[in-house]
């Protein structure tokens, strides 16, 4: 089998001559400072532009997905013609959103909820941005057209927006606050993630218009977990946040039917799995093991019929550790998510800054040998 073929032999629950791999989705990029060490660890030369600033992980280099032998390509929507994030003199910036950050070495710091006092009335006078602003699909259609006819690769959509409808709420009003607001405020809630989801049902329509008849997988990432247990109840997301994925995701369905839409949720959700199948997803990402009752083996045995799954390597301690820990978190990985297919390998989040290259070389090395369901 080509790249393209094993994953959409697994996408369609099929078996594939290997395990597929993946790097540089939304949900698993590379932090600036690995990136470069994989680079001169690869011994490739020359720069490529960032394909996006002041976040963490800000290049994509297909000369690194080609030297690990990755099977996917990635598209990914723009900013508009000429927006730059707004830079204050105190070295903070804001984003498209209106959202304040401080950068603190390799990580960014909300330091400005914008709707941390706000009212409902308010939410019709903020200036919400413009999902349809010129420039966002620029050279889109054309690129993905490209990969399609002239490479064998599977091609991947990053996420149409950094954060999902639980996040970007949260990090718009205050966490604290959304949370009351589920609870006891929910005309505000709702209000809110109404108007939130006019803006993806947007983006999504500009994304869609330009790739979707080329790509075979989106992604739509949110955090819903702690390390112990998910942030709320399977009832409050049901009731308060399942009705926006289901709007969303049925609109993606109806502009690229072929596209397998990817969720991404760190931490401990396996109480809400059964409710984001119902929901629409068709691919679930990270299935962070080290969190509460996200035991892969029962994962499988449980959704393995209903979803796909996606990531699953640890970054936190196998990927961050030794390359003999490592391959052993990439054959154990293999051996529960990857039973009898429905499963493509990559890193459970973004690979930090400190991950040895050795170790994120070895776990496509092994992925690819260990991987193979032609040899068993």
């Amino acid at each position: 089998m080509n790249h393209r073929e094993r994953v959409l032999a697994v996408l369609n629950k099929k078996l594939p001559d290997r395990i597929p791999m993946d790097l540089c989705e939304s949900a698993s990029f590379i932090n600036d400072p690995a990136y470069f060490a994989l680079k001169n660890y690869f011994n490739i030369e020359g720069e490529v532009e960032p394909f996006r600033r002041n976040f963490t992980a800000n290049y994509y280099d297909p000369r690194v997905l080609q030297a690990l032998d990755i099977d996917f390509r990635h598209v990914w929507l723009k900013t508009p013609t000429g927006y730059q994030n707004t830079m204050y003199d105190d070295g903070t910036f804001s984003d498209e959103w209106g959202v304040v950050y401080r950068l603190l070495g390799n990580e960014r710091a909300i330091v400005k909820y914008p709707l941390l006092n706000a009212d409902e009335s308010d939410l019709d006078n903020y200036p919400w941005l413009d999902p349809y602003a010129p420039g966002r699909a620029e050279g889109l259609a054309e690129r993905a057209h490209d990969l399609l006819q002239n490479t064998d690769y599977a091609i991947a959509a990053h996420a149409a927006h950094n954060y999902g409808f639980f996040d970007t709420a949260w990090i718009m009003r205050g966490f604290d606050n959304f949370l009351v607001d589920l609870m006891i405020n929910k005309p505000f809630a709702k209000r809110l993630l109404g108007k939130i989801l006019d803006i993806f049902l947007g983006l999504h329509e500009v994304y869609l218009n330009a790739v979707g008849p080329y790509i075979h997988m989106i992604a739509f990432c949110e955090d819903y977990g702690m390390q112990n247990a998910p942030f709320i109840s399977p009832e409050l997301y049901k009731e308060m946040l399942q009705p926006y994925h289901k709007e969303l995701f049925a609109f993606i369905k109806k502009k690229a039917p072929q596209a397998k839409i990817m969720f991404h949720s760190c931490g401990a959700v396996y109480p809400l799995i059964p409710l984001l199948i119902e929901a629409g997803i068709d691919v679930l990402n990270p299935i962070q093991h080290t969190a509460n009752g996200m035991d892969p083996l029962k994962i499988k045995q449980e959704f393995g019929s209903e979803v796909i799954f996606h990531g699953g390597i640890d970054v936190q301690h196998a990927l961050a550790g030794s390359i003999e820990g490592a391959e052993k978190e990439v054959k154990n990985m293999i051996d529960t998510l990857g039973e009898n297919g429905g499963y493509i390998v990559a890193p459970a989040n973004v690979v930090s800054g400190e991950t040895p290259p050795e170790n994120i070389a070895s776990l496509y090395r092994t992925a690819a040998s260990y991987g193979r369901y032609d040899l068993k």
